[in-house]
């Protein structure tokens, strides 16, 4: 008894905890944190529907009264509404006696944000109204705001409701009403166990309230709903209106589960512009029956409007949320908009719906006589396929077809007919989507994706497709596809843009074709609009010879209407544009090209072509290197065979014409004869077969072509017979005799063919001079399949010949050399390689003397001798190459009129292709290194562009190094009688690119000896610093000592090849002694500043001020006193023949802009043949280094003039330079002297080049006296009758004035002397200053004689025996004689 008690115990108290537990849970869930956990749980509770409540604070009692705050209603979507604060007044406890109980549910403030947007609940077969008694004996909301976006603007609604729902009797009343004047009122009373049934319902709604706004309307609402009756026998009528149009009124009824609705609706006032809205306007009848049992609804019925009739039957499972084989047939007899810009006539379609209600089968079939979108239109159109809904959208599957489509306009209408579209489309919340569908026509094939927007009339679509062999008269057959997107708004505004490309297959015009190379490719952007303009963009074509890199214009669909502009490149003519206007099948284009070139500097080249009614006109005109060139020619193809008549062509006054008619086997037959400017000659074609024949003669007489270029042919045959077979078949003999094109001339030439049936020979002769001689012949036999050719020449002394002849093998789109040799002076050079789309070739050199390349580099001079490999492969002329060089180069040195420079040996190595490259070098002097460079780059860019500019564009990296001798660097400049000595040191590294190269580094030297032999120029202690900076070498300081002065500077050069090298050099001059020779001596002081420009190029500039010059004129022949100057021969007669012999060593000249001030105040003495003087000087020295102008005065100061044996004091000089040739300054110039008594004076006037000679005497004597005083000592009575000739010829030449400013050299002219000398003294002969004059009896004698004031008189003759063999004999009055023979030879 007692273990039972025990046991008792035990039970009671586990009770007596639960219960304690029991109640510790429900106080403690009226604490704030049992709050807070009832707030958790609801939020974490969500309906079935998709409703979510949470509540952010509660305070009170859960109880009884409660305050909730921050309450949020959400969906699957978010929140939609809010209420900031609300009262409950509940009883909670009663839910455990199946009640729910409300005293009030108050809140003064809610807010809509948003419609809901809840999921469907299917029907369960639970009862209609809840097993749980509902009281809510207060439901008050003081303001409801609805945000603007739900009804158009801002609305507030108070709501006051009570509801009942006790022992299976519904009691609802509700009254709601807004501040614009909406205002409902329900009630319901409903006991369906009682068969009791009570509703009414009114709302009225102003226009602009929140009613008219939830339905869209702008108009007054009213809506009334009465009825009478039980539950099961209940008959209403619904009545509403919009604005004072009665909208609808419709009977419902009820019976014993039977219910039915019909009427009249007027759509009018609601009708939105949608599809339903469209097809209901303006009213519609309606009668609809649905027999219900158990859940399962049987429905049938009918829906009348004017645009479409709908008849509906089946079943509608409730229960189990199933359509049961739901059929809707659809009739549209008449044209129907079915929303903007889409309509239909003769459209009929049917529905058949199964399966769930979320997500049925819909398999359908329509089918229209015609519909029309937009500007497009669709006949004989069908469509089916069965739809199934899946999670968020209906997939559509489409089979459809149209007999036919309109809306473009092609010129193949099988583009638009028999079209076909398969795929799948998805419909989500009015929404019509589409990921691929495939379209199908007799020519078109393609895939469209897009989407269209039934409720705001809006499509997007993206259209990829092709067309092959499109036809476009008069142009040809294309392949084209395209990338299309298509916008429109459904009514009659769309967009369609894209690219589109077009591939051409065959082109009509041989011209055209031989033009582009071959086919074309087009790429282009498009722009389709409803006002029917096609707009082109960014246009490009690409061809074998021609790319279009720019393009644009339009195309009128309506009109045919046409405009194109675009610029591109062409491989043969360069830069070239075209505008087409006109229309499709009859355009008119402006073709242009600014630089054909075409080997006659063709250039500024527009051709007009037209679309004649026989073909077309082209007028075209140009200019060229050697004269314009203009013409007409007509392409006529309306006849049978194509004609082309050239009615006129000119060139540079040659004038073509002629009309030549292709024939029905393709040849074409006619004559072209041009005559003109020196040329003759006619061209015969005719056909051999099916291939033509051309037989051209021509001759040229004294021709010339003048333009920029001269071409003039002294003397010029071509007689030539082509057929163009398979292997062309050619006879021709062509001469040409001193012949000139621009600098090239050709002295003879000849070349002769002989080509049959792919075998035959060719000879070739030419020898001329360019800028340097040469001599070729080749004699080549050519067989189908190898082609050997015999090379002998000269080219600049150097020569050149096969060791054995080369073989070439023609091939299909190339030729391939097999190994051969190629002597070259003493060295050899072995090629092979293929020549076709690209270039590919392989070398061996041995023993190659540079000088070979002195051709291609005027003025550079080279010498040594280059040995190793050079390979090249490019796989095609644009392509990156991929080149190999390692070469030895020994003794490498330049040559000029001075000294050569010093001999050095060069390693060089490098390569080159897409990822880079590199080239090394060292440069060895007598075994020592002095020098090292190494270079290396980066990748080159991908793309398109010319393989030169990216390398130029490629990463740079690398160095040089010299630290030796200047005068070996100095010595490569090959600068005539100037050397430099001392050492220098130059380090730099780079980076960047070729075009922009990035430096960093050092020049260094010190003690550095400048010296310029010809005029005495001497620096000494030059000092030079220099620091490399990104692209730019900063020249901080130059100094040097000049005599007793200075030089000093500093400046930069920029290294970037991009900037155009620009450069800027200040030097200060201080007493510099910048010459110091027997010929002249000077010092300066002044700036002197020399810069190099991008555009201007370089420029000396600056002003020198000379505080002592001295200049010695040095006499006449001087220097060949005892010597005679040999026997004139004739020229041979003939033609010039050249040898290819090298031309005479020349320096390379300069071209320096300058602008330098030179002053003189006094001090500037010349002396020399006589003259002894002091000069002041103000000149400005312009123009270029080459051909410099001279402006300002040379004024005399003081000075005399030493002539035959008698000194002239001069009185009076000025020279004055105008800008001209500094040779022929303007002369003002009076000397005087005693001469037998007589004061003679001589006036010199005019220019250097024609003086003006006056003599005048004190007192006034006679020309003729005056200068028998000054030539023979006498008076003329006292000359001899060979001396009184000889003055009246003087006398008549003097008059003419010839000659220049030697006054020797006058006087000889005058006279007749073939040669006229003032000799210097000479002691060991015991001759005095003598005069000398010398005449040729005949071509090979020559007698001369000597003479002096104190009666020293000497003979000479000269007998030429060959042009290099003379024999000499002399006699001199004091008793000397001598022979001698002589050998002499130009080198």
């Amino acid at each position: 008894m007692k273990a039972l008690w025990k046991w008792i115990a035990g039970i009671a108290a586990i009770m007596l905890l639960l219960i304690a537990a029991l109640f510790g849970f429900h106080y403690w869930l009226d604490t704030p944190s049992g709050h807070r956990f009832v707030a958790r749980q609801i939020a974490a509770y969500e309906f079935e529907n998709g409703l979510n409540i949470r509540i952010g604070r509660i305070e009170g009692s859960i109880y009884g009264e409660a305050h909730l705050s921050d309450i949020r209603l959400q969906d699957d979507k978010g929140s939609f509404a809010s209420i900031p604060h609300a009262k409950l007044d509940w009883h909670p406890l009663d839910y455990f006696y199946g009640k729910l109980s409300i005293d009030a549910l108050i809140a003064k403030q809610a807010y809509i944000n948003r419609l809901p947007e809840l999921r469907v609940i299917p029907d369960r077969g639970e009862p209609f109204f809840p097993d749980l008694d509902i009281r809510i004996d207060r439901l008050q909301f003081d303001r409801i705001v609805f945000d603007k976006s739900i009804a158009g603007r801002e609305h507030i609604l108070n709501l006051q409701a009570k509801a009942h729902i006790v022992d299976a009797r519904a009691r609802v009343d509700a009254t709601a009403q807004t501040i614009e004047g909406d205002r409902l009122v329900a009630h319901l009373d409903a006991i369906p166990d009682k068969d009791r049934l009570g509703m009414a319902l009114r709302l009225d709604g102003p226009a602009g309230g929140l009613t008219s706004g939830l339905l869209g309307l702008n108009a007054p609402v009213k809506l009334r709903l009465d009825g009478q009756g039980s539950w099961t026998k209940w008959d209403g009528l619904l009545n509403a209106e919009a604005g004072s149009d009665r909208q609808a009124k419709l009977t419902v009824a009820a019976r014993d589960g039977k219910f039915s609705i019909a009427g009249d609706v007027t759509t009018g006032k609601i009708a939105n512009d949608n599809l339903l809205g469209n097809l209901l306007t303006p009213g519609f009848k309606v009668d609809l029956v649905a027999d219900y049992e158990n859940r399962v609804a049987q429905i049938s019925g009918k829906l009348i409007a004017y645009k479409v009739k709908l008849d509906a039957s089946g079943t509608l499972d409730l229960a189990e949320s199933l359509f049961q084989k739901l059929t809707i047939n659809i009739d549209m007899p008449r044209k129907v908009a079915l929303s903007s810009g889409i309509e239909s006539q003769g459209a009929s379609g049917k529905l058949l719906i199964d399966g769930p209600m979320a997500g049925p089968q819909i398999d359908y079939s329509v089918k229209a006589e015609q519909l029309r979108w937009g500007e497009f239109s669709f006949f004989g159109l069908t469509a089916n396929g069965v739809a199934r809904s899946e999670k968020d959208f209906v997939r559509i599957p489409v089979s459809a077809r149209a007999r036919r489509m309109t809306g473009f306009e092609v010129t193949d209408q099988r583009i638009l007919a028999n079209i076909k579209l398969d795929g799948d489309l998805a419909y989500s919340n009015g929404r019509l989507l589409s990921e691929r569908l495939n379209l199908k026509s007799d020519r078109v094939s393609a895939v469209l994706q897009g989407a269209a927007n039934f409720s705001k009339g809006q499509l997007a679509a993206s259209i990829k497709g092709n067309i092959d062999r499109y036809r476009i008269e008069s142009v040809g057959l294309f392949d084209i596809d395209a990338d299309l997107g298509l916008k429109s708004r459904m009514r009659n505004d769309y967009a369609l843009s894209g690219t589109v490309r077009a591939r051409s297959t065959q082109l009509f015009s041989d011209g055209v074709r031989d033009f582009l190379g071959g086919q074309m490719l087009v790429r282009a952007g498009i722009g389709l609009s409803e006002n029917g303009i096609l707009q082109i963009s960014s246009a490009q074509m690409i061809a074998p010879k021609l790319r279009l890199n720019r393009g644009s214009g339009t195309y009128v669909l309506d009109s045919g209407a046409l405009r194109f502009n675009g610029s591109g490149y062409s491989n043969e003519y360069g830069p070239v544009g075209i505008a087409v206007s006109g229309t499709l099948t009859e355009p008119i284009a402006r073709v242009t090209a600014s630089r054909p070139g075409m080997g006659i500097g063709l250039a500024d080249v527009s051709a007009l072509v037209k679309r004649t009614s026989q073909g077309f006109s082209v007028l075209f005109n140009a200019s060229t290197d050697y004269g314009p060139l203009d013409g007409d020619v007509d392409v006529l193809s309306g006849g049978r065979n194509l004609v082309l008549d050239v009615k006129r062509a000119d060139f540079s006054g040659i004038r073509f014409g002629g009309r030549l008619e292709q024939l029905p086997a393709g040849p074409f037959a006619g004559r072209l004869v041009g005559n003109g400017s020196g040329f003759d000659g006619v061209a015969e074609l005719s056909a051999q077969g099916r291939y033509q024949r051309a037989i051209v003669k021509a001759t040229a007489m004294n021709a010339a072509l003048q333009g920029q270029k001269t071409l003039r042919i002294g003397r010029g045959i071509i007689n030539a017979d082509i057929v163009l077979l398979e292997q062309p078949q050619i006879k021709a003999d062509v001469q040409l005799g001193d012949t000139t094109v621009d600098e090239l001339f050709i002295a003879a030439a000849r070349g002769k063919i002989d080509y049959r049936n792919g075998q035959g020979n060719a000879q070739f002769l030419v020898e001329g001079r360019s800028s340097f001689p040469f001599r070729i012949a080749a004699n080549s036999q050519l067989a189908p399949n190898l082609w050997t050719v015999a090379v002998r020449g000269r080219a600049n002394g150097i020569p050149f010949t096969s060791a054995k002849p080369l073989r070439i093998v023609p091939e299909k789109r190339g030729y391939a050399l097999l190994p051969s040799a190629v002597k070259v002076g003493n060295g050899t050079i072995r090629l092979e390689g293929r020549y076709a789309d690209g270039l590919q070739i392989r070398s061996n050199i041995d023993n190659v003397n540079l000088a070979v390349l002195n051709p291609t580099l005027p003025g550079f001079e080279m010498g040594g001798r280059a040995s190793g490999v050079v390979d090249w492969n490019q796989s095609s002329l644009d392509a990156v190459p991929q080149a190999q060089v390692q070469l030895e180069i020994k003794r490498f040195r330049r040559n000029s009129v001075g000294v050569p420079s010093q001999p050095v040996n060069v390693s060089l190595k490098g390569n080159l292709d897409v990822n880079g490259g590199g080239l090394s070098a060292l440069i060895q002097r007598q075994g020592t290194n002095v020098g090292r460079l190494q270079v290396k780059l980066g990748a080159l860019p991908t793309g398109p562009g010319d393989w030169i500019d990216k390398m130029f564009d490629a990463p740079l990296s690398g160095g040089i190094r010299y630290n030796g001798p200047s005068d070996l660097l100095f010595s490569l400049a090959t600068l005539a009688n100037q050397s430099l000595a001392g050492p220098v040191a130059v380090a730099a590294d780079f980076s960047g690119n070729l075009r922009e190269p990035e430096l960093s580094g050092s020049v260094r030297s010190d003690n550095l000896v400048y010296e310029n032999e010809t005029y005495g120029t001497r620096l000494t202690n030059v000092r030079v610093r220099g620091f490399f900076k990104n692209d730019v070498l900063d020249l901080t300081e130059i100094s040097a000592k000049a005599g007793d002065g200075t030089v000093s500077g500093q400046g930069v050069i920029n290294l970037s090849f991009e900037k155009g090298f620009p450069a800027r050099i200040d030097l200060d001059l201080d007493r510099a002694r910048l010459a110091r020779s027997e010929l002249v001596t000077t010092a300066a002081t002044g700036k002197i500043e020399v810069t190099n420009t991008p555009g201007t190029g370089a420029l000396v500039s600056g002003t020198l001020a000379l505080p002592e010059t001295r200049f010695r004129i040095v006499r006449q022949n001087a220097s060949s006193v005892t010597t005679l100057t040999g026997v004139r021969r004739k020229s041979a007669a003939g033609p010039t023949r050249i040898t290819g012999d090298a031309n005479p060593v020349s320096s390379l000249p300069s071209n320096w802009k300058l602008n330098i001030k030179l002053v003189a105040s006094d001090e500037l003495y010349i002396s020399g043949m006589g003259l002894e003087s002091e000069w002041k000087a103000d000149l400005r020295v312009t123009g270029t280094s080459d051909a410099p102008f001279i402006t300002g005065d040379l004024q005399l100061v003081r000075g005399t003039l030493g002539f035959a044996g008698r000194s002239f004091g001069i009185e009076t000089g000025r020279l004055t330079f105008n800008g001209g040739d500094y040779s022929n300054p303007s002369l003002r110039v009076i000397a005087a002297a005693e001469v037998e008594g007589t004061t003679v004076r001589v006036d010199v006037r005019g220019t250097g080049n024609k003086p003006e000679i006056l003599f005048t005497s004190t007192p006034a004597l006679p020309q003729d006296e005056i200068m028998a005083r000054i030539l023979f000592g006498n008076s003329i009575a006292e000359l001899s009758a060979v001396q009184a000739v000889q003055l009246a010829a003087s006398l008549n030449s003097l008059r003419a004035a010839p000659g220049g400013l030697n006054p020797l050299g006058v006087l000889q002219s005058a006279t007749g002397l073939d040669r006229l000398r003032i000799l210097n003294p000479d002691e060991q002969t015991g001759r005095g200053t003598a005069i000398s004059l010398g005449h040729y009896i005949t071509n090979d004698v020559y007698v001369e004689i000597i003479t002096d004031a104190r009666g020293y008189t000497a003979s000479q003759i000269e007998i030429s025996l060959t042009p290099a063999l003379s024999v000499l004999s002399q006699l001199s009055s004091y008793g000397t004689s001598n022979v001698s023979v002589r050998y002499r030879k130009d080198y």
